[in-house]
């Protein structure tokens, strides 16, 4: 079957990144995409501390960086501080590049070892470009000063998940996305696949599809509630199943740091995201 109409009920940061990839991807498609989402019904905004292939996901829709960091209130990050994780006053920062070159098809840390036993006494952390320009605060841009002898920076993105939906949602809409203000009152399934075929609003409204993406969140009015999937659990794995968000201003002037901070306590973990404009903090 060609997938002709694509409805995605659910906005939010997962709805409209939905939205933004498939209007990217559809350009010259007769494909109409309809993303159904209520204002009355809120967002969860967490996910503000992203992971370098969400770097990916931005060069494939094809925005501007630099325009979507000013957009979104975003920092760079090059890798997670872990704090007190093994013993109180522990620190160390995990980066997303990797450590030294492989040299004659002998991993690095072989050679930094070799390095160590002979007296050298710098740790392997030195050799790892992200972790020491995060150290230092700095975020070198490679593609701006281009050099045979750097390797490309990893990094990922701190953003105000709000105002990335938002952003998406423009960009989505300049790309034919149509959205529908409304609630799903009724899902309709087929009689012999038992797949999604209509949803009806609470006004009366029915739309139609041929693929529909469930971005409904914990609610799960597709996957969930019409569909009847399943709920997989796994709370016997998380122990630490609460969480508790509260931003902050950022009023010290001073720049964001290229990291986000997590921070182990006795009785589960706090984070820390800094953005240009205030400081993501949550309590897990």
């Amino acid at each position: 079957m060609q997938i002709q109409r694509i409805i995605i009920v659910g906005g939010g940061t997962a709805g409209w990144m939905a939205a933004a990839a498939l209007s990217r991807i559809k350009a010259g498609r007769p494909v109409e995409i309809t993303l159904i989402e209520s204002e009355a019904i809120g967002t969860v905004g967490v996910g503000e501390a992203t992971i370098p292939p969400f770097v990916g996901f931005n060069d494939l829709l094809g925005v501007n960086e630099a325009e979507m960091l000013a957009a979104v209130g975003g920092t760079f990050k090059l890798g997670i501080q872990f704090e007190n994780w093994n013993r109180i006053g522990d620190s160390y920062i995990h980066p997303f590049g990797a450590y030294g070159y492989t040299m004659g098809g002998i991993s690095f840390h072989h050679v930094w070892h070799r390095m160590a036993n002979a007296g050298d006494k710098r740790p392997i952390q030195v050799f790892n470009l992200e972790t020491m320009a995060a150290y230092f605060g700095k975020f070198p841009r490679t593609q701006d000063f281009a050099r045979d002898d750097l390797p490309p920076v990893n990094y990922a993105y701190h953003l105000d998940a709000t105002r990335y939906a938002a952003f998406l949602r423009r960009f989505a809409e300049a790309r034919g996305v149509v959205r529908q203000e409304g609630r799903i009152a009724d899902v309709a399934l087929d009689g012999e696949t038992g797949f999604v075929t209509t949803v009806t609003l609470d006004d009366g409204q029915q739309f139609a599809g041929d693929l529909f993406i469930d971005c409904s969140g914990f609610r799960g009015l597709l996957i969930e509630q019409a569909l009847q999937t399943g709920y997989d659990d796994w709370s016997h794995y998380l122990p630490c199943n609460r969480a508790v968000a509260l931003p902050c201003q950022r009023e010290d002037g001073s720049p964001p740091p290229p990291f986000t901070r997590a921070t182990a306590h006795r009785a589960g973990w706090q984070w820390q995201v800094p953005l240009q404009h205030r400081n993501g903090n949550g309590h897990v």
